[in-house]
């Protein structure tokens, strides 16, 4: 993979495109070296406006380096978003059809208040719960979900200030026997 795809859009320029391919070819020596370093790249979650493209870009490089022991790319995901226990499943369950480690980020989320203003205003569903209770529910849910299915070479971070998830993910460790690196704290 010498290039990552990106999808066409309404409002695409000739000029966006070069700016991308060249932040793509920049992203894949850094991630290159960072593999031949055997060290990780975490690719932040943001907006739902620019996400999408962000989690493309960001499954394109796990599948490229995400492989053999290596668990390089770990992407930030938002479990404030409705969507995001789905997503995480299907990631969990595509590293395991294809063949390459997963690496998670688990994020509550940073943008509830821009994301539920934008829907408001532009007219449509709010992407994000609409109760924090709703929010802990969907994260303990991945969070385990992505631990008792996580494999040797695999990562996960819980990135979590709160103590009945860090609680949560230290029993599923035990219960899962998991007494190596392959889920962190953060």
């Amino acid at each position: 993979m010498s290039k990552i795809a990106i999808g066409c859009g309404v409002g695409v320029s000739e000029r966006d495109l070069e700016i991308f391919e060249s932040f793509s070819e920049q992203a894949i020596k850094i991630t290159q070296h960072a593999s031949d370093k055997n060290c990780m790249l975490y690719i932040d979650a943001e907006q739902t406006f620019m996400q999408a493209a962000i989690e493309s870009f960001g499954q394109q490089l796990t599948h490229k380096f995400n492989v053999d022991d290596q668990a390089i790319i770990m992407n930030g995901l938002q479990c404030y978003l409705k969507r995001m226990e789905q997503v995480i499943r299907n990631e969990v369950q595509t590293s395991q059809i294809l063949g390459y480690n997963l690496g998670v980020k688990l994020i509550r989320g940073a943008y509830m208040n821009e994301e539920r203003t934008l829907a408001q205003e532009n007219n449509y569903e709010s992407p994000v719960w609409d109760s924090i209770e709703d929010t802990h529910k969907c994260y303990n849910t991945v969070m385990e979900h992505v631990i008792d299915n996580i494999k040797p070479n695999s990562r996960c971070i819980v990135a979590s200030h709160n103590v009945e998830s860090c609680e949560m993910a230290i029993e599923r460790m035990r219960a899962n026997n998991i007494t190596d690196f392959r889920v962190r704290f953060g």
